[in-house]
Order: structure tokens, then C-alpha cells, then sequence
């Protein structure tokens, strides 16, 4: 492969087109998803995260918001809900919404910021794209059109990341894809800026959240590797990724969290454990690769990275001990068996075939078959003693193997692995010695995917789900109702299904609040909940119901089981219940409140 020589062509060779053309192609592509995506006014990747943030941005745009106030006084279960989601995302809605504000209402402002600022990031993105696809193309040469076309694909391929930047898609993930590109970019770049970007990329996706935490430990894995084996230049890189990282790391702490919340202890969100880690691994990595010089023995690097390394592990888990459950630790047993257990985000890629979702399913089995196809690039690039593109490759391979058992996943290794299919339509255009060989493998390892694929839908029944009065507490979100009977009663604290939790937010008047959520820091709430409609026990209800005002139900079309959810079943069925005294609705409509007499309440 050495001996690659570019072909003659009368077309511009790739190391001959600029940057900004195939930046131009790349983004050009992903807006005409986004508008094909839009077509029929529904967003193809859109949830209940999208209308959370957008309660939090609103409320922070509030007279009574402020910056390093997470609480959000419309959850009240009955303790206020706090979110640990990152003032870092919401930060570009603000500014614009602020600009806006000269010309707009606040609320007019926020919504163009919602629909402008997602397909703004794509640009951040898609020049990321372009720049890293050129950079592993390096040494190769493809005609114009065969690069266009190459560009075109391997956009489309991206559709699970691309589509998470279409307009009102306002959740974290289309920044998390930024910022693991952005790893991505920094490895195969390689070098000081390659460094920075690395460690900015690593920082800034701990701040957002906890989700690309796996991702970013496989390529820190890889760059010890390369530190271990002493790889040309690796020092310079982690020594720019190290001073990145802390200093990334430091003033997110400032200018997000604050100085309280950046000693505070929060397990699920960017705060004191992991501030700490951070700064610490990349001080411990830095250093070492810093005063230590080329002479040094990959045991006695090893050894001055273990050392502190461990030491530090072991002083996190001393001084926060309550993380060591994990993430999730505040969820109990009963909202964990009720709701996260049941989310899809938390299943296998089984879940995509139970449910019908096969081109997910497939889509997933294109993206294997396809990194199958990489591994002989790598190998070129290995023979150069070029190895950020291998650790880079790794990293978004543990993403892909993750979404196997955790979908929650699914939108980065689509996002990422496609980044290499012009240098691999490169090398396959240019047939260079070997090249029967070199993609045999590949071949054989695609068909089996393909072989598997088959065999997953010959030989695995289809499960057929019965969904309960828990699954339809959930699903009740009372779509295109009218929710004005709350305009018609004092502000209150109103107990509700999780389902209909958000739609009631967005429709009341100040000063209501809901008692749940679909969110993990909610679970007290949500156990409140599931306390109040699924008991069969009076007292319990009863002290359940106790801080709430008003009960609200939405009738549900398929009727629940009374033996499961007594309350539910009835107040969904359209039924009246015993100490719950309807409120009239002044248009007909499938919302229904009730407000509370807690003397007669059965």
C-alpha cells in the first residue's frame, strides 16, 4: 500500500480541494436532511429532553431565573426539582434570545433560538466532519466527483447525528456529538492543536453530561498506549490534551456551576468528583509526559502514571463515597422497576426488533458492517506510525459495541464512523497491491453481520408487548386537548401521571406545579405517583396526596386494569373517585382536573 501513487486525472485530486468546498458539500447535504426530515412537520429524533430544557431555558430568562439556579419551581414533588442539566447548552439559546430581545418579546426571541441555533451547530459539526475526513485522506487521491459523491454518502450515513440538529431539537446530544468530534478530529490531527482539541473535546463532554464518559476513557486508554510505547510526538499531545483539559475543566466549574456547585457532590452531573478527576488525570498525565524524557522505559512510564493514578482513584472514592453507585443511585426501587426499566433508551438492540423499529436495527448493522471496511485503512496508516486515527477508531468502535447493549447510544457511533468512508472509498478506487486481501476479511466479516441479521429475524419470535396502566400513564399525553379549565382555578400543586406532566407545565398559568416527571432526579416524585394512582390502600394514598392541591388525568381510549391502578383506571375511564371533586371544563376535552378534598378523600 506504500506504493499508492495518485492516478492522473484531468479532475482536482482531494489534497487538492479546500477545506471549505468539502465543508460546503458536507453541510449542504446535512441541511437538505434536516429539510426532508421536516417535510411533514415532525421531527424524526425528538423527546421529552427537548421540552425539559426548554422549560429550564424559559424559566432562566425569568425575572425569577438565575444562572446558578438549577431548581425549577414547577416540579414540586413536593421538594423542588433541581436539574443537572448544563448551563453550557443552554448558554447559546440565552445569547441569542438576548440579541433577539432588541427586536422581539423574550418568548418570540427564545423560540427563533430554538429553531436557529441547532442547524448553526451543524456547521460547527460539519466542518469538523470535513476537516477530519481530508486529514485521513492524506497520501490518497480521489477524483472531484468521486469525492463529492463520497461526502454526500458518508453524510447521509450520519442521519442518527445529523437529524439530532434539526431546529427545536434543543437536548444535549447534538453537543455531545460536537465535542466527541472534536476528540476525534484532535487524534487523527495529531500534534499540539490536535492535543487541545482533544482535551477541550473530553472536558466539554463531561460538562454537558456523564453519557460519553466510557468514550472519552477509551481514547485517553489509547494515547497512554502511544505514551507507553513512546509514538512520535504522543508527549506534545498529551501534554496540550492535559493543559486543555484542566483549563476547560476550571472555567466551565466558574462559569457554569459556579464556586458552590463546583465543591459541591452531584453524581449525576458535572460538580466535585468529577471536576477533580479531570484536573486530576490530566495533571498526573501531563506532568509525567513532560519532565520525562525520551530515554525513559515503558515500565517507569507506566509506573509514574499508576502511582498517582491510583492514588487518586482511591481518594475520590474516600471523599465520595455516595457516587459509587453510579449515576443512577438516587432512582428507587419501585420508580426503577416502574419507568427506567422500561425505557427503551435502556434495552438492547433487541428492543428495535421487538418493536418494529427495523430500520434502527438496520442502521446499526450498516454502521458495524462498514467499520469492518476501516480496519485495512488503519493498518496503512499504522504502517506510517500514525496512530491517532486507530485510537480514534477504537473510541467510536466501544460506542458502537455499547449501543448493542445500551441504545441510549445509538446516535454516536452513526455520528462518527462514517468520517472515515472517503479514505476508505479511497483506497478501495485506487486498488492498490494487495487490495484483494487486505478487504477479504472485511467482506467476510460484513456478510456475517448480514448473515446474523438474517438469522435475528428468522430465528427470534417476535415478542408482542402487553402494555398495562403503567405504560399508559406514560403514553397519556393528551395531545391537542384543551387544557384551559386550569386558567379557572387558583395555582396550585397538581398530582399527575407522568405522561401528562410536561403538557401541564406548558399549559398553566404561573404558579402550578406538577408532582413527577420522566426524569431520574424526579423518581421521589415519581413513586409519589405511583403511590397515589396504582395503591389500593386508602391511608397511603391518602399521605401520598397530602401537599397537592388538584389530581389530573387525561382519558386514556384503552381501558386499565382497576386491580392494578384502582385511581387510574377509573379517573381514565372518565369515572368520578371519592374526595376528588371534578372541575368543569369550559371547552369539552379530554383533560380532566380534580381538585382535592383530602377529608373525603378515599
Amino acid at each position: 500500500m506504500s506504493d499508492i501513487v495518485a492516478s492522473e486525472s484531468n479532475e482536482t485530486a482531494v489534497r487538492e480541494t479546500p477545506l471549505w468546498r468539502m465543508f460546503i458539500v458536507v453541510y449542504a447535504t446535512a441541511l437538505a436532511m434536516l429539510m426532508v426530515d421536516l417535510a411533514d412537520g415532525i421531527r424524526f429524533v425528538g423527546d421529552v429532553d427537548d421540552q425539559l430544557r426548554e422549560l429550564q431555558i424559559r424559566h432562566l430568562m425569568s425575572p425569577q431565573g438565575h444562572w446558578f439556579d438549577l431548581s425549577l419551581p414547577f416540579i414540586s414533588m413536593p421538594a423542588v426539582y433541581v436539574s443537572p442539566w448544563s448551563r453550557l447548552v443552554d448558554f447559546p439559546y440565552v445569547a441569542i434570545a438576548w440579541l433577539l430581545q432588541l427586536f422581539l418579546p423574550t418568548a418570540q426571541a427564545l423560540t427563533v433560538a430554538f429553531h436557529v441555533w441547532p442547524p448553526m451547530l451543524l456547521a460547527v459539526f460539519s466542518l469538523l466532519v470535513a476537516s477530519t475526513a481530508r486529514r485521513l485522506m492524506a497520501g490518497f487521491a480521489l477524483t472531484e466527483t468521486a469525492l463529492i459523491l463520497s461526502l454526500i454518502l458518508m453524510t447521509i450515513l450520519m442521519s442518527m447525528g445529523v437529524l439530532e440538529f434539526s431546529p427545536r431539537r434543543i437536548d444535549h446530544h447534538n453537543v455531545q456529538i460536537v465535542a466527541l468530534m472534536m476528540i476525534v478530529a484532535g487524534l487523527v490531527r495529531w500534534g499540539r492543536t490536535g492535543g487541545l482539541m482533544i482535551g477541550a473535546g473530553a472536558a466539554i463532554s463531561t460538562v454537558i453530561g456523564l453519557e460519553c464518559l466510557p468514550f472519552v476513557a477509551v481514547a485517553y486508554g489509547g494515547l497512554v498506549l502511544c505514551y507507553l510505547g513512546n509514538v512520535a510526538q504522543v508527549r506534545t499531545v498529551i501534554v496540550a490534551a492535559s493543559v486543555s483539559m484542566a483549563t476547560v475543566t476550571l472555567l466551565s466549574a466558574m462559569a457554569f456551576i459556579g464556586p458552590s456547585g463546583a465543591v459541591s457532590t452531584q453524581c449525576d452531573a458535572f460538580s466535585a468528583p468529577y471536576i477533580l478527576l479531570l484536573c486530576g488525570f490530566s495533571t498526573v498525565l501531563g506532568v509525567c509526559a513532560f519532565i520525562q524524557n525520551e530515554r525513559t522505559g515503558p515500565f517507569a512510564r507506566l509506573l509514574a502514571l499508576a502511582l498517582p493514578g491510583v492514588a487518586l482513584l482511591i481518594g475520590a472514592a474516600f471523599l465520595f463515597p455516595s457516587c459509587m453507585s453510579g449515576p443512577y443511585g438516587i432512582i428507587d426501587p419501585l420508580s426503577r422497576e416502574l419507568w427506567f426499566n422500561r425505557i427503551w433508551q435502556e434495552k438492547s438492540i433487541r428492543y428495535f426488533y421487538e418493536n418494529g423499529q427495523y430500520d434502527l436495527l438496520m442502521l446499526v448493522a450498516l454502521t458495524a458492517a462498514f467499520a469492518a471496511y476501516v480496519v485495512p485503512l488503519l493498518r496503512f496508516r499504522m504502517r506510517e506510525k500514525s496512530f491517532g486515527p486507530v485510537i480514534a477508531y477504537l473510541m467510536v468502535m466501544s460506542a458502537l459495541i455499547l449501543t448493542a447493549f445500551v441504545t441510549r447510544n445509538i446516535r454516536f457511533p452513526i455520528a462518527l464512523m462514517p468520517v472515515f468512508l472517503p479514505a476508505v472509498v479511497a483506497m478501495m478506487t485506487m486498488r492498490p497491491p494487495g487490495f484483494e486481501k487486505a478487504y477479504r476479511i472485511p467482506t467476510m466479516v460484513a456478510a456475517m453481520i448480514a448473515g446474523a441479521l438474517c438469522l435475528f429475524f428468522v430465528l427470534l419470535p417476535p415478542l408482542e408487548h402487553e402494555f398495562d396502566a403503567v405504560d399508559y400513564m406514560a403514553a397519556s399525553e393528551c395531545p391537542q386537548q384543551d387544557f384551559s379549565v386550569l386558567q379557572t382555578v387558583p395555582p396550585g400543586r397538581v398530582a399527575v401521571p407522568q405522561g401528562i406532566a410536561l403538557p401541564v407545565i406548558f399549559a398553566a398559568p404561573s404558579g402550578f406545579s406538577v408532582g413527577a416527571i420522566p426524569f431520574h432526579r424526579a423518581s421521589p416524585g415519581m413513586k409519589r405517583m405511583f403511590d397515589v394512582f396504582m395503591t389500593s390502600d386508602p391511608q397511603l394514598r391518602r399521605e401520598a396526596l397530602a401537599p397537592f392541591d388538584y389530581v389530573a388525568v387525561c382519558r386514556f381510549p384503552l381501558k386499565a386494569d382497576p386491580a392494578q391502578a384502582p385511581l387510574y383506571a377509573a379517573l381514565a375511564g372518565g369515572d368520578d373517585w371519592p374526595g376528588l371533586e371534578r372541575v368543569v371544563s369550559p371547552t369539552p376535552s379530554n383533560f380532566q382536573l380534580f381538585r382535592i378534598d383530602h377529608a373525603a378523600l378515599r
